[in-house]
């Protein structure tokens, strides 16, 4: 932990709950009067006929089968309404939060930064508006810090039991949203490794047990709930393991060139290069009866904008970093590269997967600027005041409430072409 936080265990944990309670009011307000969107409407088709005749899907088949496996689920348990269909976004979404805390603290020895990046996920306007639909975009993010967690964990405690869970999560997350998550297990993997071969025991016995512990739990665990995602595909369809391998083929050619069935993409932001350069956003249209409703979240610029003088600031001080934030900052950006080069139309849903480490160096850079610096930190509260007074009507926006208003020139410049 950094030295002379004043913060205790005790309070940090109370402001965690708290985060937590807000991000989840975020995500459930208005909720029941919102209709659902044409993904959504294809989710729910898709998650009964997945579970009950083994059906791949039609408009998002290429995607893991978690999603289906869940949806299914929560509307036959808490019906088949607005909140059913919703419930496991809503809440692996707000539970992102005191996740994002966790994971940060544990990067960054800071329980400031935890709290102040937590802060920013919880009010983010992108993640909000995922978290209120049926579809996957929240599910990875969520299994993918738990497995962090405790993987970071193990590493502290070094109970192997510890590791196993990790890889449950990370099974889940990459049932729900492999492309991304792939490259974050890798280096997860390669940190281990590295961990151990500075600081285990340097016998071939002890290396071999250590390596088998990786694989079995960051490898073949992972891999068998991925596959068993797919229960019903074999079960209804009577399909062998060498027809999924085909599957699973072309949908990773799939997923290299989709382009998504929105009807406002080509007009939205689709261009990962610019996620942290100029506010990004992401539209979408819905019918309430014969009233359309327009939700538009935009990325909150003195948010999301920050991550790019964060990078400098990290690389003008890399030899002062320790291992901990060194790997947060490959985390962030061997994730975001490839999306950044890629000619691949990718709209602002797939920044979920790394928002949170965005998120993390942000808040570890405004924590590191106002340490010993008086004037700094007096500036702090001036800044949240602006955040937050930027993120009501930017939330209101995400909600469809403020379609018709003085923020309509903002929907405009989303509206598509042969509407202008």
């Amino acid at each position: 932990m950094t030295h002379n936080e004043r913060l205790t265990p005790r309070a940090f944990t109370a402001a965690v709950i708290i985060l937590t309670l807000a991000a989840a009011l975020l995500r459930v307000l208005w909720l029941a009067t919102t209709p659902a969107n044409g993904d959504e409407l294809y989710t729910v088709a898709d998650a009964f006929d997945y579970m009950r005749r083994g059906h791949s899907g039609l408009l998002q088949w290429h995607h893991p089968k978690l999603r289906n496996v869940l949806v299914y689920l929560s509307m036959t348990v808490l019906g088949r309404d607005a909140f059913g269909m919703r419930f496991a976004s809503v809440l692996l979404g707000t539970l992102t939060v005191p996740l994002v805390a966790l994971v940060a603290r544990a990067l960054t020895g800071s329980r400031y930064c935890a709290l102040l990046a937590a802060f920013f996920m919880a009010i983010d306007p992108i993640q909000i508006l995922f978290s209120r639909q049926s579809v996957q975009e929240v599910y990875m993010p969520c299994f993918l810090l738990a497995g962090y967690y405790l993987a970071l964990l193990y590493l502290e405690k070094r109970k192997p039991s510890l590791l196993f869970y990790a890889g449950i999560f990370f099974g889940l997350g990459l049932a729900s949203k492999w492309m991304g998550l792939a490259i974050q297990l890798f280096l997860l993997v390669v940190l281990l490794v590295y961990r151990f071969l500075k600081e285990g025991e340097p016998g071939i016995r002890a290396r071999a047990e250590e390596f088998l512990l990786y694989f079995s739990s960051l490898v073949v665990l992972p891999a068998t709930i991925y596959l068993l995602s797919y229960a019903p595909w074999f079960i209804y369809r009577g399909y062998d393991i060498g027809e999924w391998l085909v599957l699973q083929k072309v949908a990773f050619l799939e997923n290299l060139t989709h382009k998504g069935a929105n009807a406002f993409i080509h007009v939205q932001d689709h261009t990962a290069a610019l996620w942290f350069v100029r506010p990004t956003g992401y539209a979408d249209f819905m019918m309430n009866g014969n009233t359309p409703i327009i939700v538009l979240a935009l990325s909150n610029p003195f948010v999301w904008l920050l991550t790019l003088p964060a990078t400098a600031y990290f690389l003008c001080k890399i030899k002062e970093l320790d291992w901990r934030r060194i790997f947060l900052f490959a985390v962030l950006w061997c994730s975001y590269l490839p999306l950044a080069v890629s000619h691949r139309v990718t709209a602002a849903n797939s920044a979920l997967g790394i928002l949170p480490f965005a998120l993390m160096l942000s808040a570890s850079f405004l924590v590191d600027l106002a340490k010993g610096r008086p004037h700094v930190k007096r500036y702090l509260p001036l800044y949240l005041g602006i955040v937050i007074l930027v993120t009501v009507p930017l939330y209101l926006m995400t909600v469809g409430k403020e379609f018709g208003t003085w923020f309509q020139p903002i929907f405009d410049l989303y509206r598509p072409l042969n509407e202008r």
